[in-house]
């Protein structure tokens, strides 16, 4: 199963969520943007929950516009709420009360001089997690392909 993450941010970040997007799905990780996955008819609300509750991760923009957007702070409680891993990119000078949930949290420091570096950390933290997944899920394979033989090795023996 392919790692995912959402991406949160405000509508005025949308140049830098293509930008880690692209760098993300260099790694190969699944992401997801709200208004990317169209879902006529439905609640928005419904339909963030729904992309963040299948997200491995979340990965939220907490630059200036992000730091001031109800539907961030939202999407962050939500994530919280639904146990996410919630990686924030802070910009750089941001005052720790506007972090709120988040504040006291560990973050990646966005510079918007050099926007690059952060997104890059950020795709080079989220490509751990994934091989991390990948491991884990290989394990479980190895354990139940093991118990199968078992399984088939007892049945025999009958």
């Amino acid at each position: 199963m392919a790692y995912s993450v959402f991406v949160s941010h405000s509508a005025h970040d949308q140049g830098l969520v293509m930008a880690l997007a692209s760098t993300l799905s260099k790694y190969g990780v699944d992401v997801r943007v709200a208004e990317w996955y169209i879902a006529a008819g439905q609640a928005l609300s419904d339909k963030v929950k729904a992309q963040i509750k299948k997200a491995d991760s979340v990965v939220v923009f907490l630059a200036g516009n992000g730091t001031r957007s109800k539907w961030v702070r939202q999407e962050v409680g939500i994530a919280l709420g639904a146990n996410r891993l919630v990686i924030p990119l802070v910009e750089k000078g941001t005052p720790a009360e506007e972090l709120a949930a988040l504040q006291g949290k560990d973050y990646i420091e966005y510079d918007p001089a050099r926007p690059q570096d952060a997104l890059d950390r950020a795709a080079g933290y989220v490509s751990s997690l994934k091989a991390k997944k990948e491991e884990k899920e290989r394990a479980l394979l190895a354990v139940g392909g093991i118990i199968a033989f078992l399984l088939l090795l007892s049945g025999d023996s009958k």
